[in-house]
């Protein structure tokens, strides 16, 4: 019959985390060719939210794909504003960076344990991934619970920014009808 029209079902779908990126540094600069760049940087981007190409091969991309000339200076500073974006530790270029970017935006007075953990990131990351607590503790003499506190904070950080799941697709579904009931009468609604 007539009621057999197809209809499709709205599926509502989210940016990536590239879009989102670039819809964020599209708000913050004004400048054309920051732009470019900011978009080559963005594009090269992998989907665990780290940036692994070199800078020198990204000025090179963006000299022969876009006839653009810029530096690896140049190109730096963007990447500055970049790591700056949301998630935190987006475009981090190794782990230790990536930890790091989430560390200085942590508010260090609701968090104390923020500078010893800046601390071990910085300057003790190796003995961090090896977990060579003993040793740690002597060099920054610490004490053993303020440690734990750092470590703790550190641990809880996303070590991937980009899998924050925003490209996932959600589904609706739409009722064909709805049963209401109006005066004690159960009436269809279309």
């Amino acid at each position: 019959g007539g009621d057999d029209d197809r209809k499709e079902l709205p599926i509502a779908s989210s940016n990536t985390f590239r879009e989102q990126l670039l819809e964020q540094i599209q708000a913050s600069t004004h400048d054309e060719h920051e732009a470019i760049l900011a978009e080559q940087l963005i594009g090269s981007i992998e989907e665990d939210g780290y940036l692994r190409r070199p800078l020198g091969a990204i000025v090179n991309d963006l000299a022969f794909a876009m006839n653009a000339s810029t530096t690896v200076e140049e190109l730096e500073k963007v990447l500055h504003k970049i790591q700056a974006l949301e998630p935190a530790g987006i475009a981090a270029r190794t782990l230790q960076e990536c930890l790091l970017l989430q560390l200085v935006r942590k508010d260090k007075t609701l968090h104390p344990e923020v500078t010893l953990a800046i601390k071990i990131i910085n300057d003790h990351f190796e003995d961090f991934t090896k977990k060579h607590y003993e040793k740690m503790m002597r060099q920054l003499k610490v004490k053993e619970e303020e440690l734990k506190d750092a470590i703790h904070l550190i641990t809880k950080l996303n070590p991937k920014p980009g899998d924050s799941g925003t490209n996932v697709k959600t589904q609706y579904i739409v009722p064909d009808f709805i049963i209401v009931e109006t005066d004690g009468i159960l009436d269809i609604a279309l």
